[in-house]
């Protein structure tokens, strides 16, 4: 049996996210007979003491750290989070623990971020799967070689078993976490098969989790206490009979709380917003990257849907594209008018990742250079962030004028659930 301390290093607090997919992983371990510890770092007063204790006291053979965000990808006022992880990183190495590295922003740039961080092994996709194996490799004394990125997409089945993956949250302190404005997450499935040329995600195979596993673990998470949620899929409406599956399950457990989810603008039908209703899906956050020819009428239509159930909306929309120009954005957002959202957050600066259709198109031609913003030169990965600008801000505002149905992101840190609260 291998002994790992899990780390949350992620200390940014608006809003605070419980760390959802160490909670998960922590649950795999210990099913695979593994000592597993939980060090949640967001809260802490003194970092490096909080990680030398949980050292001492539990004596890990490996070290587990999750990258969350590369950084907040917002590109005015913002924060990077890598330099403060390879600092526990390094202490990690300086007490004598092999690190490996993981989450969600970790895969966006796998190669790149686990060199920034100094560790010694990474997982590019779920960790559930293959990290019992790296601690089986340690335990026999023949582990991969240092800088090995091991594919966590290789082994994801266990998503897919009706009593996994299980939660362990020992160590996560929920009541902290509520008290300071957070909500509870939960995940249905993994993966995303959009093509959005923007997102790092794009692409990833697509796991479901059983619905009976998802309802029991919100059950749980419903009696220790937890009132309202965030999904955590990266687009809930991947596969329509998977949510009506899903919600028809949610309905028969009545589990009777609050939740909000990010969604496509496609596909959607009748029976998914009336499932949404009837489960307490009280917001949803619509994903409208614009220039798609067919996205401002279902874009409009979802909204109509979602209204008629009292089923709030807010939409996330991104402009800016290479090649946009100021009159077709000026025309999506009339039909977002007309359609009457509660809100519509409007983004103009696009995160560039790595390998994603718009950083290549935007790196290899010099006619869009001059719509960057940030450190391009000597940034392998695009790790420090780079955002390309298609339209000024200034002209961005002159388009969206004084209508209060529209916030231009990016100079106040909030999400929409905790604009819907306040």
């Amino acid at each position: 049996m291998a002994r790992i301390l899990l780390i949350n290093p992620n200390r940014y607090t608006e809003p605070p996210v419980p760390p959802l997919g160490l909670e998960y992983l922590a649950a795999a371990l210990e099913g695979a007979s593994h000592y597993c510890r939980l060090l949640d770092l967001t809260f802490a007063a003194d970092t490096d003491a909080d990680v030398r204790a949980a050292v001492d006291d539990c004596g890990p053979d490996l070290a587990g750290i999750t990258v969350r965000n590369i950084d907040s990808a917002i590109c005015h006022n913002n924060l990077f989070f890598l330099d403060e992880i390879a600092a526990v990183v390094e202490l990690l190495d300086s007490l004598g623990v092999p690190v490996v590295a993981g989450g969600a922003g970790f895969s966006f740039a796998p190669e790149e971020i686990i060199q920034y961080l100094g560790a010694r092994w990474g997982v590019d996709g779920p960790a559930e799967g293959v990290l019992p194996g790296l601690l089986d490799s340690l335990d026999n004394g023949d582990p991969p070689g240092a800088g090995s990125v091991l594919d966590g997409w290789s082994d994801p089945g266990w998503l897919a078993g009706d009593s996994s993956p299980a939660r362990s949250s020992e160590g996560v302190d929920y009541e902290r976490y509520l008290g300071e404005g957070a909500v509870g997450g939960f995940r249905t499935q993994t993966g995303c098969r959009g093509a959005c040329p923007f997102c790092a995600e794009a692409g990833r195979k697509v796991v479901f989790r059983q619905p009976r596993a998802v309802v029991r673990e919100l059950e749980a998470m419903a009696e220790g206490g937890v009132r309202k949620f965030h999904l955590c899929d990266s687009e809930f409406n991947q596969d329509l009979d998977y949510c009506h599956s899903l919600l028809a399950e949610m309905e028969r457990a009545r589990l009777g709380f609050d939740w909000a989810l990010y969604m496509r603008t496609a596909p959607f039908d009748r029976e998914l917003f009336r499932g949404l209703a009837d489960t307490g899906a009280s917001l949803v956050t619509l994903t409208y990257p614009s220039g798609a020819p067919d996205e401002p009428a279902r874009a409009a239509r979802a909204i109509s849907l979602a209204k008629e159930y009292g089923v709030r909306v807010a939409v996330d929309y991104l402009c800016g594209f290479p090649g946009q120009t100021p009159d077709e954005v000026g025309r999506e957002l009339d039909t977002l008018r007309r359609a009457e959202p509660d809100t519509v957050g409007v983004s103009n600066c696009i995160r560039l990742y790595s390998g994603t259709g718009v950083a290549r198109k935007v790196m290899s031609d010099p006619r869009w250079r001059t719509g960057l913003l940030g450190e391009v030169d000597g940034n392998p990965g695009l790790l420090k962030p780079v955002f390309y600008c298609g339209i000024p801000l200034e002209e961005l505002k002159g388009l969206v004028g004084s209508d209060p149905l529209f916030k231009i992101e990016g100079f106040e840190r909030s999400s929409n659930y905790q604009r819907f609260s306040s």
